[in-house]
């Protein structure tokens, strides 16, 4: 079964040239536009494998979402990448500390995304076949 990526972006815009760059990757997207939304399209899809994270959103921030995702055993495995315009360090250390996998400052190289994640992706698989065996 193809494997998905689930954009958590509230500008429509940045959303679409996700969407673009990932499906280049051959992988089935979902979307949402905020926080609470990427939890719960979470815990109703059992086939997402990576997600990109925007930082500032309604409802439910980034970062609080991805705490939710890692306080949660069935979806801590999934690698959350935090893509935003906060630059400064302070932001940069709390979305590692709240259990992010990477982070990326817009505006985004698309090159750049691309090859985080597939490196992020091949880790995650590797590090699941681990956990199975």
């Amino acid at each position: 079964m193809k494997k998905e990526v689930l954009i958590v972006e509230d500008d429509t815009t940045s959303d679409y040239l996700l969407s673009i760059l990932v499906t280049e990757m051959s992988k089935e997207i979902l979307h949402a536009k905020n926080g609470l939304e990427a939890v719960e399209l979470c815990r109703e899809n059992t086939d997402i494998d990576l997600i990109l994270m925007d930082v500032k959103m309604p409802v439910m921030d980034g970062f609080d979402a991805c705490l939710a995702l890692k306080a949660n055993p069935d979806l801590e495995h999934i690698p959350v990448i935090f893509m935003t315009g906060l630059s400064d360090t302070e932001h940069v250390i709390k979305g590692f500390e709240v259990g992010g996998i990477d982070y990326i400052t817009k505006p985004i190289n698309h090159n750049e995304l691309l090859v985080r994640m597939r490196a992020h992706l091949a880790s995650s698989k590797a590090t699941m076949s681990a956990r199975e065996a």
